[in-house]
């Protein structure tokens, strides 16, 4: 824990030392770092670093595109420059008009100079064109206006839904903390290019919490939000530094570990596993304990001829066969291989 609160320092140091605000997105790419996560990420940083070029905020986008897939945070960006445009363009727009207006009560004021001097009938006349000359300029530079403020107002409206839309479809699971499905897709998109361009062993790591159904049907929902956090927090602080773990859906984990072979994650797990089990809760409202929580999980290695998701199905059909073994167990893709503790599960 301790060795996570100082690196959990040093990506606030970092960050600040690069003069970027302390966002969620910008504290997230320090920590990938200062963890050590992604070697091809650190060497990337410390090229950037050794040449004392600067790490701003455009250089991070285009390397979390690069070494995490496509962002929502970068779309926001993109979103809110737009905005920012848009209203650099609304801001053009009325001091244009405020220019023309002035113009014409320059205009009105110089004829009403000239009527108080006057009392010709042709000077009258001829101030009177002038006046209607101007008129009919104002008039349709109004009109423009106008056409241009309804264009502009709308655009603004759609930039506004985009940002709504992406504000939506959020990278992480609001109960656990952990990056959510679409992030964790993200993510092991991106790795998995470079790991057959590479060639370096990527695994995944499938974890189900047992009997979950049972948690919420005995104890209640806010006690099953309870069990996710805690396996959310506990998967958080297990994998730092070696994986990318989000919440797939309902009960169910998924861990991303680039440069681990199947073996090497499977031991993993079972680290992983073994922490679990040695958790438990107790009834805020009773006092008593509702029992050991335990995991069940699938691990698989990549193939070069995988798919994101045909290597997650198998990794499925391994966390299956933990489940159909008695729960509280690791399997691995075939040919499967267990490692079955005390079949007590939770």
């Amino acid at each position: 824990m301790k060795k996570i609160h100082a690196q959990a320092q040093k990506a606030l140091e970092l960050m600040l030392e690069a003069q970027l605000p302390p966002t969620p997105s910008n504290y997230e790419f320090w920590f990938h770092y200062v963890t050590k996560s992604d070697p091809y990420l650190v060497a990337a940083i410390d090229e950037l670093r050794l040449k004392n070029q600067p790490i701003h905020a455009q250089t991070i986008s285009k390397l979390r595109l690069k070494f995490f897939g496509v962002s929502d945070i970068d779309k926001i960006d993109n979103i809110v420059d737009k905005t920012s445009l848009e209203i650099e363009k609304l801001s053009g727009i009325v001091e244009n008009a405020g220019g023309d207006a002035r113009s014409f009560q320059s205009a009105l004021q110089d004829g009403q100079n000239i009527l108080s001097r006057s009392s010709g009938h042709d000077e009258h006349t001829s101030l009177l064109d002038q006046i209607a000359s101007a008129t009919a300029v104002m008039s349709e530079r109004t009109r423009k206006l106008e056409a241009q403020l309804a264009i502009s107002s709308q655009e603004v409206a759609a930039l506004r839904h985009d940002l709504d839309k992406a504000r939506t479809e959020s990278r992480t699971d609001p109960l656990t903390g952990l990056p959510n499905r679409k992030a964790f897709l993200a993510y092991f998109e991106s790795q998995a290019a470079r790991s057959v361009a590479d060639k370096y062993p990527i695994s995944v790591l499938f974890c189900d919490i047992d009997h979950f159904k049972t948690f919420n049907d005995t104890w209640g929902h806010r006690m099953g939000d309870e069990v996710l956090r805690l396996v959310g927090q506990s998967l958080e602080q297990l994998v730092s530094g070696l994986g990318y773990p989000s919440r797939f859906g309902g009960e169910e984990f998924v861990i991303g570990l680039p440069h681990k072979d199947i073996t090497a994650a499977f031991d993993i797990a079972e680290q992983i596993r073994d922490y679990i089990a040695t958790k438990s809760l107790k009834s805020k409202q009773s006092n008593k304990s509702i029992g050991r929580i335990t995991l069940s999980v699938g691990v698989a290695q990549m193939r070069w001829s995988d798919s994101v998701e045909t290597l997650i199905e198998r990794a499925d059909k391994a966390l299956y066969m933990a489940k159909e073994g008695g729960r509280n167990m690791v399997c691995y893709e075939a040919p499967i291989k267990t490692i079955s503790q005390n079949s007590e599960a939770a």
